[in-house]
């Protein structure tokens, strides 16, 4: 994924914004604007969209990908970007972000979010109430970028039921993840709280490939599956984090 497209679909996570060094950093281009019209009826729950889950078939031997369960939080003729939901690091966050004292008690790890952009951070946050400076993806899941909202999930307890920290992202040109859905890499379905922020890493995989790919299955047999493309996105800028 080139960094214009990057900047294009997450451009709406302006900074500061969450790095793990200084290197990253993008500008909106030119003339880029937001998708403003949404969609009047969700895609199948088949069909790639914002919200949907992405889960490695058998057959994807990249290892990077292989048995990955993927959470798209952008989708639209721009391109796709998803976040890798069950690969946790052994470095707890607070190592990662040292200068954060609100951290330093808590036992959260960091996840590798995917090969793109390994050094910047995303945020899937679940909470009852909006967080400032985050994105809906679907239900009561929100992602961010932003160093502010983490220090805000942090400190409201009550309202913040989970929070997971990413590195790296995975990202698809227009069109890219398209022609591997169709090849057989993926199978799909609707993402839910419950499974990114309570099931453990090691279970996600083969809980959702079987009941992912039976669904996918039938599916396909009632007709020929087309993906639709989800003109809602959010856009990004790498910044400096503290």
């Amino acid at each position: 994924m080139t960094a214009p497209l990057v900047c294009v679909l997450l451009g709406t996570l302006t900074a500061p914004v969450l790095s793990l060094d200084s290197a990253h950093r993008c500008s909106r281009p030119p003339g880029a604007t937001e998708f403003a019209a949404r969609r009047s009826q969700a895609p199948p729950p088949t069909q790639p969209a914002k919200g949907r889950f992405l889960v490695a078939r058998r057959s994807v031997n990249d290892p990077r990908f292989a048995e990955t369960v993927i959470l798209l939080v952008a989708y639209s003729d721009q391109g796709a970007m998803g976040l890798i939901i069950n690969r946790p690091t052994t470095l707890r966050l607070a190592s990662a972000l040292p200068k954060m004292k609100e951290l330093r008690d808590r036992p959260d790890h960091l996840f590798v979010g995917g090969p793109v952009s390994p050094s910047a951070m995303l945020l899937l946050i679940r909470s009852d109430k909006a967080p400032e400076g985050a994105q809906l993806v679907f239900g009561d899941v929100y992602v961010s970028g932003k160093l502010e909202t983490l220090r805000k999930a942090l400190g409201k307890s009550g309202k913040t039921y989970g929070l997971r920290a990413y590195a790296g992202y995975a990202g698809w040109g227009p069109g890219q993840l398209d022609r591997e859905i169709a090849r057989g890499d993926w199978a799909i379905g609707p993402g839910d709280g419950g499974t990114i922020f309570d099931v453990p890493s090691g279970d996600m995989w083969p809980r959702l490939i079987d009941r992912f790919s039976v669904e996918w299955t039938r599916k396909s047999a009632e007709g020929p599956i087309v993906a639709e493309r989800e003109p809602e996105s959010i856009e990004p800028g790498f910044g400096n984090a503290e």
